[in-house]
C-alpha cells in the first residue's frame, strides 16, 4: 500500500448525501493535423471524424463539468488567421507559423458546439481550403509550446491539463532530423510542467513506435516497456462515451483518526465509491422579463391581544428563534446551538468496539452506501504498516471490525462494520472494480430495525418438485453477466437528452434505456415451457379497475362519506358533539359558520380549540 497522495483537500459531505462537486478546474486542448491525407478517403474523412469526437467532447464536458476549459488548435496548414470570436487573445499569445487557435481555450459554451458542428456540416468546412489550406511539415514542438502557452494564459489555476492529439501520420519527424530532438526536448518541459499528453490515432495502421512512443514515454515519465499503444476504434469509443453525470474527482470525503485504544490510533482516509448524480439546479425567472428572482426566507414574530387582534409584528433573528416539540403535553423549547450539541455525542473519528465474524454482518441490513476505508501516512507515521497488519489478519480470521463513526463535528455517530475486501480485476477492461482496504458497511442501530407481521404472520405454501425444476429452467435461461456499466440511470439521461435537443433545434430526439427488460429475447428463451408454467400456475389475474372514492354518491342506497354527512348537521347536534369534546369530525368553517349566526366577532383567525371554546362559553351564559 502507499500512500502518495497530491493533497490534503477533501469533498464536503452531508450526512446522508455526497453531492459535493470537486471545484478544481481542468483545461483541454485538442489539437487536429489538417494535412491533406487528413481529408482522403472520401465523405467520411479522417478530419470529419475528428471534428464529430471533438463535437461529442464538448457536449460531454458540459454536462460533466461545465467549468473546465477546452480549446482547439489546428497544425499543419498554411495560413494562421486569429479566432474569429469576438474575444481577442491573451497579450503574447501568438500561434507560430503553420498553427492556427480555432477555438481558444475557455468553458465551452453552446456557441463553440454551433461553431464545430456547423463546420462539420458544411461542403467545404467553411472554405478550409482557402482559408487554412494545408501542409506537411509543421515542427511538433512549436505546437506543443503554443499549447503550453493557452494554459498558461487561460487566466486560471488548473489542476489538471491535457494535450489531445488527433492525426493519422504516425512520424511527422525523422529520428535524425532536429525537429525529432526539438519535440523530445518539449516533451521533457511538458513533464515537468504536468501537462498531460493523449495519442488519437486515425488509422487503423498507425505505428506508435516509429515516433510517438518516445515521446508519449518521454511526457508521462514512463518507461517504454510498459507502453501500450492506443488503438482508434477503442480511443474513439471512450471519447465518444456519453456520461450524463458530474464527474467527481477521487478525493476523499475526509481524513480521520482511527481509535484502536486510548493510546493507539492511526491516520485514514474515507472515500466514497458511488455517488448519487446531481441533476442541474433549477432557477425562477420572472416570467415578463426572464430576470433570475431572488428569494429570502424571514421569520416574522406577531404579538397579539386578548380579543386576538395583531398588535405588532418584528422581524425574528436567528439568536431570538427556538425549536420546541411536545411531550407529555408540555412544550419543551430548545436553542439552535442546543439542538446540534445534542445530536454530537462523540467528537469526529473512528472508535473500535470490537470483532466480529464475517458472516454476522447480513446483507439484509444494507441503509446506505458503502464507503472506503484508506490509511493516511501523512496524518500520522506508521498507520499504513499498522493498517496492513490488522488488514491481513482480519482476512486470515475472517474478521470484521465493529466501530462507531463519527464523520464531522454537528453530526451524529454511527455504527459501522469495517470488512477487508481484496482486490479484482474487471477482465474486460482490466482496470480495478475492487480495491484493497477496508468497506465501510453501515449498520442499523436496534431502534432501525423494522419487524414486519405480514412476513411474521405469512402461511409458507407448499411448493412440489415438479414446480421448483421449471424455475430451475427459467433461472438457467435467463441469466446474464451483471456490470453497473451496462446500465446508465435513464433519468439524467433523459433529461440532457430533451434539454440538448431544445437548444441544439434537433427533432425525434432518441433515448435508449438499459434497465428495460428485453421482452422479446425472455419470451423466445421461456416458449417451452410457457404452457406448463400456465397449467401449473395458472394465468395472471386481470386487473380489476379501481373504484373512484364517493363514486355513485347519488344513488340514495349508496352512503356517503363522513364528511358529507357532517355537512348537514344542524345546530343542535353541532352544539351537542362541542360539548362533549368530539370536535374531531367537525371542520373549523361549520364553526366560524354557526359563530357568526350568533353575532360573535373576531374570530377570523381563532383555532378549532378557541371556536369550540368560544360555543361552550357562548352556550353556558
Amino acid at each position: 500500500m502507499s500512500a502518495n497522495w497530491r493533497s490534503n483537500h477533501s469533498d464536503e459531505e452531508d450526512d446522508d448525501e455526497y453531492d459535493e462537486p470537486f471545484t478544481g478546474r481542468s483545461g483541454i486542448i485538442l489539437v487536429i493535423d489538417c494535412a491533406g491525407y487528413m481529408f482522403e478517403d472520401g465523405s467520411n474523412t479522417a478530419f470529419l471524424q475528428t471534428l464529430f469526437i471533438t463535437e461529442a467532447m464538448m457536449r460531454n464536458k458540459v454536462v460533466t463539468n461545465e467549468k473546465d476549459l477546452m480549446g482547439v488548435v489546428f497544425y499543419n496548414i498554411k495560413n494562421s488567421p486569429t479566432p474569429e470570436s469576438g474575444e481577442p487573445l491573451q497579450p503574447g499569445l501568438v500561434a507560430p507559423k503553420q498553427c492556427a487557435i480555432y477555438l481558444p481555450l475557455s468553458a465551452v459554451s453552446v456557441e463553440m458546439i454551433r461553431k464545430l458542428r456547423g463546420m462539420r456540416e458544411s461542403d467545404d468546412f467553411f472554405g478550409f481550403d482557402a482559408l487554412y489550406g494545408h501542409a506537411h511539415d509543421t515542427n511538433l514542438s512549436n505546437v506543443f509550446w503554443l499549447c503550453s502557452r493557452m494554459f498558461s494564459h487561460c487566466g486560471y489555476k488548473l489542476e489538471q491539463s491535457t494535450i489531445v492529439l488527433f492525426t493519422s501520420n504516425d512520424q511527422p519527424h525523422e529520428s535524425s532530423s532536429s525537429e525529432y530532438q526539438q519535440t523530445l526536448v518539449k516533451a521533457r518541459d511538458l513533464q515537468q510542467k504536468e501537462i498531460f499528453f493523449e495519442l488519437v490515432p486515425m488509422s487503423d495502421t498507425f505505428d506508435c513506435d516509429k515516433f510517438y512512443k518516445e515521446f508519449i514515454c518521454t511526457v508521462l515519465n514512463q518507461d517504454t516497456d510498459e507502453f501500450a499503444a492506443p488503438v482508434y476504434q477503442r480511443s474513439k469509443e471512450l471519447l465518444l462515451q456519453r456520461l450524463f453525470v458530474r464527474n467527481y474527482q477521487n478525493r476523499s470525503i475526509v481524513h480521520l483518526k482511527w481509535h484502536l485504544s486510548d493510546s493507539i490510533s492511526l491516520g485514514v482516509n474515507v472515500y466514497s465509491l458511488s455517488r448519487k448524480p446531481r441533476m442541474p439546479k433549477k432557477v425562477k425567472l420572472l416570467r415578463s422579463t426572464n430576470q433570475v428572482i431572488v428569494s429570502k426566507r424571514v421569520h416574522m414574530a406577531s404579538t397579539f391581544s386578548d380579543e386576538r387582534e395583531e398588535e405588532e409584528t418584528k422581524a425574528l433573528l436567528p439568536g431570538n428563534q427556538r425549536k420546541s416539540i411536545t411531550v407529555g403535553g408540555e412544550t419543551v423549547s430548545f436553542k439552535p446551538e442546543e439542538v446540534v450539541l445534542m445530536k454530537q455525542i462523540l467528537p469526529p473519528g473512528i472508535r473500535l468496539l470490537g470483532f466480529k465474524p464475517a458472516f454476522s454482518v447480513k446483507t439484509t441490513n444494507h441503509i446506505r452506501p458503502s464507503l472506503f476505508l484508506y490509511p493516511n501516512e501523512s496524518y500520522i507515521n506508521g498507520s499504513t504498516t499498522l493498517f496492513r497488519a490488522l488488514y491481513e489478519k482480519c482476512i486470515e480470521k475472517e474478521q470484521v471490525a465493529l466501530c462507531i463513526l463519527t464523520m464531522r463535528r454537528k453530526q451524529p455517530s454511527k455504527l459501522v462494520a469495517l470488512i477487508p475486501q481484496t482486490e479484482s480485476t474487471d477482465v474486460p477492461s482490466g482496470e480495478v472494480s475492487r480495491p484493497v482496504g477496508f468497506r465501510v458497511k453501515f449498520i442499523p442501530f436496534t431502534a432501525d430495525i423494522r419487524k414486519l407481521a405480514i412476513l411474521e404472520d405469512a402461511e409458507i405454501p407448499e411448493v412440489t418438485d415438479e414446480q421448483t425444476d421449471v424455475f430451475k429452467f427459467v433461472i438457467k435461461k435467463i441469466k446474464f453477466k451483471f456490470h453497473p456499466a451496462h446500465f446508465d440511470n435513464p433519468l439524467p439521461q433523459n433529461l440532457f437528452i430533451n434539454i440538448e435537443s431544445l437548444l441544439f433545434d434537433e427533432q425525434d430526439a432518441e433515448l435508449y434505456d438499459a434497465s428495460q427488460p428485453d421482452n422479446e429475447k425472455i419470451d423466445s428463451k421461456l416458449e417451452p415451457i410457457m404452457a406448463s408454467m400456465q397449467d401449473m400456475f395458472g394465468e395472471d389475474p386481470e386487473e380489476v379497475a379501481k373504484r373512484r372514492r364517493n363514486e355513485g354518491a347519488n344513488n340514495e342506497n349508496e352512503p356517503r362519506s363522513k364528511s358529507a354527512r357532517l355537512e348537514s348537521l344542524n345546530d343542535e347536534d353541532l352544539v351537542e358533539m362541542v360539548k362533549q369534546g368530539n370536535v374531531t369530525n367537525i371542520s373549523v368553517a361549520m364553526l366560524k359558520a354557526y359563530l357568526q349566526k350568533q353575532g360573535v366577532t373576531g374570530i377570523s383567525k381563532l383555532t378549532k380549540p378557541d371556536l369550540a371554546a368560544k360555543i361552550r362559553d357562548l352556550e353556558n351564559n
